[in-house]
């Protein structure tokens, strides 16, 4: 199955707007002048080497960090100098699909779903009873309602935790890593979800994700991260056979190259002793 890129992101019209994004955590720099735009209404895949800052971006936009130079736009807005409130309203209208899924594991289906709703939203049970139900028939889970998540397979449970994401109808749908453990059955349901809820609300969906093949089948865009920079950008299968030093090493899974293998060390035989032997 393939699952078509059939949505246009209209050019300039940017949902989410990183401009000369610094900073540092401890003594590592995580970004050091990074540039990217989200179209309004695409999926963006965000892709680059294991600890390049992949998450730590999500959490600029979400507002959990702030950046030490730049700005992060979320529809217009400033996030890192907005209010605790308007932060918080800003929350409600972006949707985060975690890892792991997160899902509570001492409340059912349901009441996983219902969760955000209970803690910032007055409704009626009634009101809110359907408006559970109704995200999880767009996961196609509305009859595991009441299942636990222990007994949910994987698969099962990433569509839990992304109609948990989407109970708010939000405008900005974050995934991080959502392909991780799945088998190829559940990886289908899950880019399938992930294609329908764009094109059919209206939803901006930003992937942190490894897996190109994926990607290939989902995104309109994927801007590849590295050294703190945006290193490669474009769409998935142009992505791919630019001929650079980064996207050779990180699509064609080399070890050497611009990202190097080792984490800088002191000299090895130095280290080990055999300092004598290098004479």
């Amino acid at each position: 199955m393939t699952v078509a890129s059939d949505h246009q992101p209209v050019p300039g019209d940017a949902l989410v707007q990183v401009r000369g994004l610094r900073t540092q955590i401890g003594a590592k720099a995580i970004f050091d002048g990074l540039d990217l735009d989200v179209p309004r209404g695409s999926v963006t895949a965000i892709m680059g080497p294991s600890g390049t800052g992949k998450t730590t971006l999500l959490k600029h936009m979400t507002g959990q960090l702030r950046p030490d130079a730049g700005s992060v736009r979320v529809d217009g807005e400033d996030v890192a100098r907005l209010s605790r409130r308007a932060l918080f309203g800003l929350r409600e209208r972006i949707g985060f699909l975690f890892q792991n899924s997160a899902l509570l594991t001492d409340f059912n289906v349901f009441e996983n779903v219902a969760f955000p709703l209970r803690q910032h939203a007055n409704l009626p049970e009634e009101l809110l009873r359907d408006i559970v139900l109704t995200k999880l028939q767009a996961v196609g889970l509305r009859g595991a309602a009441a299942l636990m998540p222990s007994e949910l397979s994987g698969g099962m449970a990433r569509r839990v935790a992304l109609a948990r994401a989407i109970v708010f109808d939000p405008m900005l749908i974050l995934y991080d890593e959502p392909f991780v453990g799945l088998d190829p059955i559940a990886l289908n349901q899950v880019l399938r979800l992930i294609r329908t809820l764009n094109k059919t609300l209206g939803i901006t969906s930003i992937l942190v994700a490894h897996e190109l093949a994926a990607i290939r089948r989902v995104a309109d865009r994927v801007y590849l991260i590295a050294n703190g920079r945006l290193v490669a950008q474009g769409a998935p299968d142009e992505l791919e056979h630019q001929d650079s030093p980064w996207t050779r090493q990180f699509f064609g899974g080399e070890a050497d190259g611009p990202v190097p293998f080792h984490y800088p060390a002191p000299d090895y035989a130095t280290e080990l002793g055999f300092a004598g032997a290098r004479r």
